[in-house]
């Protein structure tokens, strides 16, 4: 009796033990499908993407359209075309998701170091939508070592342009040309207080104020003026007649 008792609550205890491992197996089940969106369940195609560098991208990356998840990377896979590497990226896409064409395909990250992830924007204007399995070339982006290389490179140059003296021959030409123009602009300025010069003749002398005004008032009384034309006076060459020329009298 004492035997059966004791594997009554053996058994009972393991039940416990068990169960208590499958509803927490169920709850973790529960929190990652709340996390992340599963869809395993649905219809899914794949969009096959070409580009020449990744960026991190790798798969269960998300896929988002719109800024909207659609997705996840399927597969990343490095082939050599033409003795270059490409990398070509599978999205998968939900069915009831239409990709049109002239889409733009986009290595983005959730932040600054953040998750990669693939961005697909719509074109402007919409004519047609990718099939099942159709290739298409994506952005690539531009690697932050590349733009870290080419910094140190111009900073590079800016340092040799400094030390050789370039930077101070061309600063003083500057200042030369400077002092060279405003030296001009005070002479005109202290032309014209002067009342010299030709800006300031125009400014100051009234004849040619009197001038245009006379030059309207005859407009005004004699307007045919504007459309008279004088004759051109031709002169012809004339040769003087010789005395063999000359009328003979008898």
């Amino acid at each position: 009796m004492k035997n059966g008792t004791w594997d009554f609550k053996k058994y009972f205890l393991e039940m416990k033990v068990g169960g208590f491992f499958v509803i927490a197996l169920i709850l973790l089940l529960i929190t990652l499908l709340s996390i992340r969106e599963v869809t395993f369940w649905k219809g899914t195609y794949v969009i096959k993407i070409k580009f020449y560098f990744a960026e991190g991208l790798r798969p269960a990356s998300p896929v988002r359209f719109c800024g909207v998840d659609v997705g996840e990377v399927k597969k990343v896979e490095i082939k050599e075309q033409n003795g270059q590497p490409i990398v070509y990226v599978y999205a998968k896409v939900e069915e009831g998701v239409r990709i049109p064409k002239g889409s733009s395909f986009i290595i983005n990250s959730l932040s600054l170091f953040g998750e990669k992830y693939l961005e697909i924007i719509p074109p402007e204007k919409i004519t047609g939508y990718f099939a099942k399995d159709e290739a298409v070339e994506g952005v690539s982006p531009i690697p932050l070592f590349t733009v870290i290389a080419n910094f140190h490179k111009t900073m590079g140059e800016v340092n040799d342009f400094v030390k050789n003296g370039k930077m101070k021959n061309s600063f003083e030409n500057i200042v030369t040309n400077t002092e060279a123009i405003t030296f001009n602009i005070r002479k005109i300025v202290e032309d014209i207080q002067k009342k010299e010069g030709t800006i300031g003749k125009f400014l100051y002398d009234d004849a040619l104020y009197r001038k245009t005004e006379e030059f309207m008032d005859d407009l005004k009384s004699h307007p045919w003026k504007l459309l008279y034309k004088p004759r051109e006076t031709r002169t012809k060459d004339r040769k003087p007649k010789t005395e063999d020329q000359r009328p003979k009298t008898f």
